[in-house]
């Protein structure tokens, strides 16, 4: 028997961007709008949610404690400690996974992820609307040094 999922659509939401949209401070009521807006209008889907450690600490203390409560229960898994590339290698750790498996991986995120096609989202009123038929994937150019260099006091 084969593991195997051939076709089978699975969106990957970065919980940090989706919690974090338009707002100062991270929101996980907006997150679970957002996500529940997203299986409905992608109802086949699996719909996977991916965060960096550091949410948390961005959260209010109610928040926090309810993210602990889906992280015990499985609905948001956190990059581990020491991820090579952090929150963002692991979201394309888990997209090549879903490619290997024969699925189709769409990745809902505000940042570039190697290799990763990226759907949009936006905000209409109240409803969270994803377009996740024109993702796309974003180039990414690994940096040569620091994106700033330093000037020497001119003699």
């Amino acid at each position: 028997m084969s593991n195997k999922m051939t076709g089978v659509r699975v969106v990957i939401v970065d919980a940090d961007t989706v919690a974090g949209w338009r707002r100062v401070t991270p929101s996980l009521a907006q997150l679970e709008s957002a996500v529940s807006d997203l299986r409905r209008s992608a109802p086949g889907a699996v719909i996977v949610i991916l965060g960096d450690p550091s949410l948390r600490w961005a959260l209010s203390p109610a928040d926090a404690e309810l993210l602990d409560d889906w992280i015990n229960h499985q609905q948001v898994v956190l990059a581990p400690a020491g991820t090579i590339g952090g929150h963002v290698g692991f979201i394309a750790a888990a997209s090549r996974k879903a490619s290997f498996l024969g699925m189709v991986p769409v990745v809902i995120t505000d940042r570039a992820v190697p290799d990763c096609p990226i759907a949009r989202m936006r905000r209409v009123g109240e409803r969270w609307l994803f377009d996740l038929e024109n993702a796309s994937v974003t180039e990414v150019v690994p940096s040569t040094g620091s994106q700033y260099q330093r000037r020497r006091k001119p003699a």
